[in-house]
């Protein structure tokens, strides 16, 4: 697994938000984010953006930049 899929899990789990809920507010399939959550995938850039502006982190926190 890496940073971004442990971090991506770590902010769901804190924001309360399910994979569904992300998936809605991003315009993508419960299964894509559940693919960013096991490490399958990992998003593209306007994806991100997408993820970080839903769950209110900034993308060097996502991506393991920044604690």
């Amino acid at each position: 697994m890496n940073k971004f899929s442990e971090r991506l899990k770590q902010s769901l789990k804190e924001n309360a938000m399910s994979q569904v809920a992300l998936a809605k507010a991003i315009g993508m399939s419960q299964g894509v984010v559940n693919n960013y959550c096991t490490g399958k995938r990992e998003p593209t850039l306007d994806v991100l953006i997408l993820i970080c502006k839903a769950l209110g982190e900034t993308s060097d926190y996502l991506l393991g930049l920044e604690n």
